[in-house]
């Protein structure tokens, strides 16, 4: 496969999700041979795994506008001989799009938006609610396959071997987690809340991302009001091994969601951005409960609802098994063989 160069959105306010499944993407195409280039990140968001993954890092310091962002990643695809790319960027428009179609560049585009017309090649959405023909009226390639729903979703290799823990009557571990970002308050309205509420033998895991603004706040409350049942972890290195020790979670929407429903962990969903909306997706499947959209949860339902799931064995019984049947973890691999096929036809051209 020739090089394939992908353009991503992260950092502490949007979230690191995206760069999360490009890297788990950016894996699968690897152990197929594919070369591999990030534009976007800033190099403060690099790991040793990225040096290793990916031979090109090229930050973008700003979003001017559209067209000049897509003429300078058509310019750096040139420059690399990169023929394929990967677009995980909701400011992506038609705009952005016809830059590339007429650069002559083939792309996956991650796309949960339906009103943004599309002219991408590969259009990726992992959220079960995604449905062919509601993005039918915004395709304008004829050839643009859909890739829909968790079957695809992308995540890191650990997920696809994750040992799925049966429920258990009781529960004692909690997961609180929202992300590798600013969780905007979320972890400690969740403790704040949780905490009194619930009995000594209830003990919480909150994971938070290196970059998470909030970290130090979050470490000394913990340490002053957490009564020795709350433990901080910062970037876990198995994030599959430490969900699996929880009997339930209390997290966000996005990657995590496809996550934990691998690993068949009965979800609570507290949103805390407009396209965390879109996890309602997960109760509608019967996968999850939706709490709705953080700050506008009040605590007493959110407790209510929380401890109401918590006591409720057959109810999470039944979530986690849905939660496998839908998550295989194995969506990195499946899309892996989908950029190939692209690849082959790029050849051919």
């Amino acid at each position: 496969m020739s090089v394939i160069l992908f353009r991503c959105n992260a950092g502490p306010e949007i979230g690191f999700g995206h760069l999360a499944r490009c890297r788990a993407l950016a894996a699968a195409l690897a152990a197929q041979g594919a070369r591999c280039g990030m534009a976007g990140p800033e190099t403060a968001y690099m790991t040793d795994d990225d040096a290793m993954l990916f031979d090109i890092w090229q930050p973008v310091p700003g979003w001017t506008c559209a067209e000049a962002d897509a003429a300078g990643f058509v310019a750096l695809a040139r420059a690399h001989n990169a023929r394929e790319a990967v677009l995980d960027d909701y400011r992506v428009d038609e705009t952005y799009q016809l830059v590339l179609r007429e650069a002559g560049l083939r792309w996956l585009q991650f796309e949960a938006r339906m009103d943004v017309p599309i002219w991408a090649d590969l259009v990726l959405n992992a959220n079960p609610a995604a449905r062919a023909e509601d993005y039918a009226p915004m395709l304008r390639n004829p050839a643009t396959r859909l890739l829909l729903g968790p079957g695809h979703a992308i995540l890191r290799p650990e997920f696809a071997a994750a040992p799925r823990r049966a429920p258990r009557a009781a529960v004692t571990e909690v997961l609180v987690a929202f992300g590798a970002g600013d969780d905007r308050g979320a972890i400690r309205f969740v403790l704040e809340a949780l905490l009194p509420a619930t009995s000594g033998k209830v003990r919480f895991t909150v994971v938070s991302g290196r970059h998470n603004p909030a970290n130090d706040a979050l470490s000394s409350w913990i340490v002053q009001r957490g009564e020795g049942r709350v433990r901080l972890l910062i970037d876990p290195p198995s994030m599959a091994e430490t969900m699996t020790g929880c009997d339930l979670a209390v997290t966000s929407g996005g990657t995590l969601t496809y996550e934990l429903a691998a690993c068949g962990v009965p979800m609570a969903i507290l949103a805390i951005s407009d396209d965390q909306e879109r996890s309602r997706a997960w109760q509608d499947a019967g996968v999850a409960l939706f709490l709705g959209r953080y700050p506008g949860v009040a605590a007493g339902a959110f407790v209510e609802a929380v401890l109401g799931l918590a006591g409720d064995f057959e109810t999470r019984r039944r979530l986690a098994a849905a939660a496998t049947r839908t998550t295989d973890g194995c969506g990195a691999a499946r899309i892996a063989l989908a950029m190939r096929d692209l690849d082959c036809e790029v050849q051919d051209q």
